[in-house]
């Protein structure tokens, strides 16, 4: 086999690829009577975030409170769930049945404090309970720091 620049800037986009790819983690975020634990969980691009005893619950990211460009998801009510997010920035997530108890929680991906916590501050869902969950995302972002 002959080894010429090609085949050596291949494998080396290769190997960093597979070792991106094999550095990615999965952190577990659990459904625990009507919140989430934890409630705000710090990832770096490329994580997933599994969501788990989900009996009775679902997550949906909230429409205005994730990054723009950002991925969207709503889970199926009564499944584990798994999201892997790209975009850095904060994603603020909710369990429809159980919003009104407070149930809400946010990944922050990757830089901190992350780019869009300003909009997320300023959207007009952030009142009520969504308003509690985005208080207690500034308080932990504060405390990564």
């Amino acid at each position: 086999m002959l080894i010429n620049k090609t085949n050596i800037v291949g494998l080396a986009i290769a190997s960093a690829l597979w070792s991106q790819i094999a550095a990615a983690d999965t952190v577990e975020v659990k459904a625990v009577v009507t919140k989430f634990e934890p409630a705000v969980v710090f990832i770096k691009p490329g994580d997933s975030v599994k969501f788990t005893n989900m009996a009775g619950h679902d997550t949906v990211s909230i429409e205005g409170m994730i990054p723009e460009g950002g991925k969207a998801w709503k889970s199926t009510m009564n499944e584990e769930f798994s999201v892997t997010l790209d975009k850095e920035g904060a994603y603020v997530h909710k369990c429809t049945p159980h919003v009104g108890n407070g149930m809400l929680g946010a990944i922050v991906v990757g830089k901190v404090p992350p780019a869009n916590l300003d909009a997320i501050k300023k959207s007009p869902e952030n009142k009520g309970m969504i308003g509690r969950a985005v208080r207690q995302l500034e308080k932990e972002v504060e405390a990564h720091k």
